[in-house]
């Protein structure tokens, strides 16, 4: 309750400052719940707990610099969409309105960061292994839910006599930056990264460690935010240039791998890890928004 308020007063101040907030703020708020929903409908952590949105809204607050970011809050939503419906599939081969929605929303991503589709064949792989549920017909509904939102922009291109944009849409896959140049990320944003790399980090270890203690099932589910999280820090390395957009895929990726080691954990040294970590959060989001305050207009 206490990261709720705390959360909602943050961008509520930022909101009251920046008008464009509103939006991403909505969505977050839809990314929140859907959450909650990934949380309970999976039980992805064995004991009652809502680490897993708290986590995510930790994350999500600090970052007060992609608050008017409607691509950043996009990113988020779609994600969050991606693993509500897709874990649905568990074992299903015969799941294409599934498999068909959980696309959809890897569909609406790219309509606003192409470069997500580099990560179809991660997406493929772990429907594969983890989520067992890859068939033919789960297959070709997937490649529909990622093209069903193309034939409405297209539509919309059309009727305003401007269809050469989607041309260039694409071409942006083609456009690479330079690898490890993190020279136009400023300190925020650095340490924002190092910040949530640091999390997924601790949340990988330990549940490698611990992981004899889930079930099967929430053991796959896991693997399954752990491959995805290492693709989109090992992309964020090689084009630092989507540093937004790949720091909100880290941020919903990351969160349940932290919840994870926060509710199942209770040593004197994760004690202090715990605080150490809230403490730093706590302080990088009273930067961030006091930078946000007294540069953005």
């Amino acid at each position: 309750m206490y990261v709720v308020t705390a959360a909602a007063l943050v961008w509520i101040v930022a909101g009251l400052h920046n008008p464009a907030v509103i939006v991403p703020g909505i969505c977050l708020l839809l990314s929140t719940y859907l959450m909650m929903e990934l949380n309970n409908g999976n039980a992805l952590i064995r004991i009652y707990s809502r680490m897993v949105s708290c986590a995510f809204l930790v994350f999500t607050t600090m970052a007060v610099f992609i608050f008017p970011s409607v691509r950043s809050a996009i990113v988020m939503l779609g994600m969050v969409g991606y693993y509500t419906l897709a874990f649905r599939c568990y074992q299903d081969t015969h799941a294409p309105g599934w498999t068909f929605y959980a696309y959809f929303c890897i569909g609406m991503v790219s309509i606003v960061w192409v470069q997500i589709l580099f990560f179809l064949p991660v997406f493929w792989i772990v429907m594969r292994t983890n989520l067992l549920a890859l068939s033919i017909r789960n297959f070709f509904a997937s490649v529909l839910g990622v093209m069903l939102p193309y034939w409405f922009f297209a539509g919309y291109l059309a009727a305003k006599g401007d269809i050469s944009v989607l041309a260039d849409h694409f071409t942006q896959l083609a456009v690479f930056g330079e690898p490890l140049f993190f020279n136009s990320l400023n300190m925020s944003q650095i340490v924002i990264a190092l910040f949530v790399l640091i999390c997924a980090a601790i949340g990988i270890v330990h549940f490698l460690n611990q992981k004899h203690n889930d079930s099967i099932r929430t053991r796959l589910f896991y693997q399954i935010f752990i491959t995805i999280d290492l693709s989109a820090a090992v992309f964020l390395f090689l084009q630092p240039r989507h540093y937004e957009a790949l720091l909100s895929m880290l941020i919903v990726t990351t969160a349940p791998l932290i919840a994870h080691f926060f509710a199942l954990t209770h040593t004197r040294l994760t004690n202090w890890i715990f605080i150490l970590l809230s403490y730093a959060a706590v302080i990088i989001m009273l930067v961030n928004l006091w930078t946000f305050l007294h540069t953005s207009f």
